[in-house]
């Protein structure tokens, strides 16, 4: 249980900056017309994804909610199963928080209207990353860190001993 009081503040904190940042882009910033922020490299830019990652299935209808949805209830049953089962180290604690709030952040803001609103914009003159938000970066993060921690772990030791090879 300890764990999961790890987990919760992370998932509040990615909720709440996802929020603030995407109700502050719809305020400040105009549809499809970039802000420089680092020369053409990095700007922010407003825009609507009806679609999932990277914009694919844009315009699916209901589709792209029901299937963020499914995975977002996958997420919460395989935590909430690793957490009971002790399989959750503690310091995966804080990237599952941040995976699980950016993707229920990212499902919060569809709701609505069946879109998400991204404004973080990358690239090099026309050659640029897909428009994201602060919620689908939360999820790669937190997967990322997540892939770390799962590579570095030991595996466990077998609790029966190797059979003797030595026997005559």
């Amino acid at each position: 249980m300890k764990t999961l009081f790890r987990l919760l503040p992370a998932l509040l904190v990615a909720l709440a900056l996802d929020g603030l940042t995407k109700a502050w882009a719809e305020q400040a910033l105009r549809l499809g017309e970039p802000v420089p922020v680092v020369g053409q490299v990095v700007r922010l830019t407003l825009g609507y994804n009806t679609g999932v990652a990277f914009g694919l299935f844009a315009n699916g209808g209901p589709w792209p909610l029901l299937v963020t949805g499914l995975i977002i209830g996958v997420l919460v049953i395989g935590l909430w199963g690793s957490l009971r089962a002790g399989e959750l180290p503690r310091t995966a604690a804080w990237p599952a928080g941040l995976m699980l709030g950016g993707a229920i952040a990212n499902f919060a803001d569809r709701l609505p209207d069946g879109r998400v609103t991204d404004f973080l914009d990358f690239g090099l003159s026309a050659q640029r990353w897909p428009t994201f938000n602060l919620a689908d970066s939360f999820i790669v993060f937190g997967l990322a860190l997540l892939l770390i921690i799962n590579l570095r772990e030991k595996p466990p030791q077998s609790a029966t001993p190797a059979p003797n090879q030595a026997e005559s």
